[in-house]
């Protein structure tokens, strides 16, 4: 509620102070959720390929500061990791503020631990007891020799990271409270790799077919047809929604702002678009095809 009263006030001040007769020409530029920045790099290089004098730049950002920059205007477009919550969707109503929600992808949360951690899975209720500290000891999993405590290594309440896991996966009135907290998932994956007792949450598609020194642990589940698998965060597994913990990436524009925010949005969707996220490790939305010509002889 302070973020809402807050961001409100300032709203309504600057749209108080601003002149009628003046327009402001904004920079045009994306605020990208940290994991995405080189993916979201990849589709706006697609696009000003197609525009010799359009420059756009991609700058990293929490989850929670590129939507407060689109609620208050000072950018047209942002890449983020989850759907507004109820407090921003409140805030958006109360300045009539008019967003395009475009989900563009999905990916999934990856549980990493060191490679020297002997652990070879985790069921959907073990991660939930990790990461809400039921669970405090690596001694206290079924299938872990180690003795000392887990060292739970996230990112901080801005991120979309944090909030996915606090109200989507694992909703509780008891706030999360990491060991460690840093600003980037990045920052999560070399901290993990270098502490043996931590374990930490982050994009799978910043581990999954990567050159990282992690160990991703596998969500032991349940098929349909009753087989016990140990599931990992892959693009298939994604696609078929095996894995429990998976989520949709969003590309928002404030409505009839910036054309080129538009276009670009239409790339991301586009059959060039998806091929990039594909490529990259995210599943797309829109499945790439490929055309085969066939001659009849």
């Amino acid at each position: 509620m302070k973020f809402f009263l807050l961001l409100l006030a300032v709203l309504l001040v600057s749209s108080g102070c601003k002149k009628k007769d003046v327009t402001v020409q904004l920079p045009l530029y994306i605020l990208v959720a940290d994991p995405y920045i080189p993916i979201m790099q990849l589709e706006v290089n697609q696009y000003t390929s197609l525009y010799s004098n359009l420059k756009i730049e991609v700058r990293g950002t929490s989850t929670r500061e590129a939507i407060v920059g689109l609620l208050n205007d000072s950018v047209y477009s942002i890449v983020i990791d989850r759907p507004f919550n109820q407090e921003e969707i409140q805030v958006s109503q109360q300045i009539s503020k008019k967003v395009v929600e475009n989900r563009f992808a999905e990916d999934g949360v990856a549980f990493i631990v060191n490679k020297q951690n002997p652990i070879s899975y985790l069921t959907a209720e073990s991660a939930k007891q990790i990461v809400t500290k039921e669970i405090t000891e690596w001694r206290n999993l079924a299938n872990n020799h180690f003795t000392d405590k887990i060292e739970l290594v996230l990112t901080g309440r801005n991120s979309g990271m944090y909030e996915l896991l606090q109200t989507k996966f694992f909703p509780s009135a008891k706030q999360i409270e990491p060991a460690v907290a840093f600003n980037l998932q990045r920052e999560v994956i070399q901290y993990v790799s270098a502490n043996i007792y931590s374990v930490g949450c982050v994009a799978s598609s910043l581990v999954i077919g990567k050159n990282v020194n992690v160990k991703v642990i596998p969500i032991r589940i349940k098929t349909e047809n009753g087989e016990i698998k140990d599931c990992y965060p892959g693009q298939q597994e994604l696609h078929q929604a095996l894995y429990p913990f998976h989520y949709s990436l969003y590309l928002n524009n404030a409505e009839s702002k910036e054309k080129n925010t538009l276009g670009f949005s239409a790339l991301v969707l586009s059959h060039v678009g998806q091929k990039i996220i594909q490529q990259e490790g995210l599943v797309p939305v829109v499945l790439p095809y490929r055309t085969i010509q066939i001659n009849a002889e």
